[in-house]
């Protein structure tokens, strides 16, 4: 592994590099520690204790990180739709680079501006079951960047300067840089990958940092993931900021779905009369959502042994509950998070011009409607 991603910043600033005792992964941080401070090797540790030294919300968030990047000399440049139409081989916006693939990383077209700093609007529908459930899963979140197109006859900033205005970002919101960890994990997407770090504090992935200079190539002489890949004349600075991360780090709340959509939550817990069952429940719901961050259960088949590990956790701390009692509690409240979700997914993809239908995207829109609809109605609300 030689010496990794061994940047000027990292040995000025004091960060060393480490291997977690639990998975092998190598990662720079400024403080000795066993692990790298991602899940699952730790346990989320913001949870009531906020990493930031206010609380935002999206609005606040979204506009600190983009005027940050604007004073640094980055061009804000708006979203572009959730619908992915300039593409092939997705039908969703799934991160702020696929804005750009294939057209300007691939050198065919110039970015709208270089550097830029975007926050767009992204939908993933892979983890629809854990949405609700995990405590953390999303269909719909924002994906804050800050992008650099670099090539052969002109480079912005590479490598160094991104972890650089990365953590200036982070400290200047009051998170202590000493809760930051930066684990080297190479990434691969819509043919293109490279090396990259993940930034992490409190157990939570608060970003990605990507070094894009590679590209899919059967004869390629670089092998990623099983993948062959050729170094590319151009190197693009790919990063994801998630904002609602940012978000519930800056909070603390016990899911994130009640930090992201505190009045949605409001408003449907009274219609489904479950205010008092989520006033009286934020013991249950923190435990497990550190659970669900450390175990990345598979719900359709280990749900009840994730349910049996909470309960023997609530029963340390002197609180004894049988399963059907916890589930009776625990499962409304999840379809209430999943039905918050999914109402903001369905704004997006039906104000973005998808009308849902049996093909393509509007599939999409469909299957997430008819979840949707499914679950108000097994809370006795509505639609």
């Amino acid at each position: 592994m030689g010496d990794g991603l061994s940047l000027s910043f990292f040995h000025d600033s004091g960060f060393t590099r480490q291997k977690c005792s639990k998975c092998n992964s190598f990662f720079w941080s400024t403080v000795e520690v066993e692990l790298c401070g991602d899940a699952p090797c730790v346990e989320y540790s913001f949870i009531g204790q906020p990493l930031f030294s206010k609380p935002m919300n999206l609005d606040q968030a979204r506009e600190a990180f983009l005027t940050f990047f604007e004073k640094k000399s980055h061009t804000r440049v708006d979203r572009a739709s959730v619908v992915a139409r300039w593409r092939n081989d997705i039908y969703l916006s799934i991160a702020s680079i696929a804005v750009f693939q294939p057209h300007v990383t691939s050198g065919s077209s110039k970015p709208p501006a270089n550097p830029l700093t975007i926050s767009q609007p992204c939908i993933r529908l892979n983890d629809l079951e854990s949405v609700g459930r995990s405590g953390r899963h999303l269909t719909t979140f924002e994906m804050m960047a800050h992008h650099a197109f670099n090539n052969e006859q002109e480079e912005i900033y590479w490598q160094n300067h991104t972890v650089e205005l990365c953590h200036e970002l982070y400290t200047s919101l009051g998170l202590d840089g000493s809760k930051i960890t930066y684990k080297e994990n190479p990434w691969i997407g819509g043919g293109n990958g490279g090396e990259a770090l993940e930034v992490l504090a409190g157990g939570l992935e608060l970003a990605t940092l990507v070094f894009m200079d590679l590209e899919e190539d059967n004869e390629g002489d670089i092998e990623l993931n099983g993948k062959k890949f050729r170094r590319m004349p151009r190197s693009i600075v790919d990063t994801g900021y998630g904002l609602e991360r940012l978000v519930w780090a800056s909070q603390g709340t016990p899911t994130i779905y009640e930090a992201v959509f505190p009045e949605a939550v409001s408003f449907l817990t009274q219609r489904a009369n479950l205010e008092k069952t989520l006033e009286n429940s934020s013991l249950l719901i923190t435990e497990n959502a550190k659970l669900c961050g450390v175990l990345s259960i598979d719900y359709g088949s280990d749900l009840t042994e994730l349910r049996q590990k909470v309960l023997d956790r609530l029963k340390a701390l002197g609180h004894s509950l049988s399963l059907s009692e916890f589930t009776s509690i625990i499962e409304p409240l999840e379809k209430l998070f999943a039905i918050v979700d999914h109402c903001r997914s369905l704004v997006f993809m039906f104000s973005d011009g998808i009308v849902p239908s049996n093909v393509k995207a509007g599939y999409l829109a469909r299957m997430v409607l008819r979840r949707t609809v499914l679950l108000l109605r097994d809370l006795g609300v509505s639609e």
